[in-house]
């Protein structure tokens, strides 16, 4: 069996500030590179040898990859960036609570509504899937289908692509959000998922 691991980058400001960022390209904070160097430490993470490497292209998580992997050859995907929350980005749900637009936003229950200048969940989800598919494809075509991908990306990208790889759980979007550092290991079985465990 195949498996591909998906990594939640570390903590940043914004994380702990509680704000809506996405597409925003901001470093870890000193906490974040605390977090992945303890866990790197504590052998908490897959090896790479032999496997297939990616992330995002955005700082952070070029720098989560850093911290636990060192200087090796690694793809990005940025279709797997974090959602665009356009003129919502580095705010907080306070500062945007009276706005009309955001209301629209958070009350949409089908996902149709953007953020202004951003994504809707739906675009979200389909730009998701798209590069989740080129995941799945890449591990496919390997020479030894058994082996491993690994992925750093984002806590939101996670929640989709463990929701379209387990579509029956009773988990939502909000339940499948690893905390930073963490993330899954998707089993696979003739390239499709069956299982997974925490990482």
């Amino acid at each position: 069996m195949g498996k591909i691991h998906l990594i939640r980058h570390g903590t940043t400001e914004a994380n702990t500030a509680q704000m809506y960022y996405g597409s925003t390209d901001l470093p870890l904070s000193n906490e974040g590179v605390d977090i992945i160097a303890d866990l790197t430490a504590a052998k908490a993470y897959p090896k790479a040898d032999g496997a297939m490497l990616y992330t995002t292209g955005l700082l952070r998580t070029e720098q989560t990859f850093f911290l636990i992997y060192g200087c090796r050859e690694h793809h990005k995907v940025p279709e797997l960036r974090e959602y665009h929350f356009g003129d919502f980005e580095m705010k907080t749900h306070d500062q945007l609570v009276e706005k009309e637009e955001y209301q629209a936003w958070i009350n949409d229950t089908k996902g149709m509504t953007p953020c202004p200048e951003g994504e809707s969940p739906n675009d979200f989800r389909a730009r998701i899937r798209a590069g989740f598919s080129k995941i799945l494809e890449n591990h496919k075509s390997q020479e030894n289908s058994d082996g491993s991908s690994i992925l750093v990306c984002h806590g939101g990208v996670i929640s989709v692509i463990m929701g379209l790889c387990f579509p029956h759980s009773e988990k939502n979007v909000f339940q499948w959000q690893p905390e930073p550092g963490r993330g899954y290991t998707i089993h696979l079985d003739c390239g499709e998922p069956v299982s997974y465990d925490e990482i």
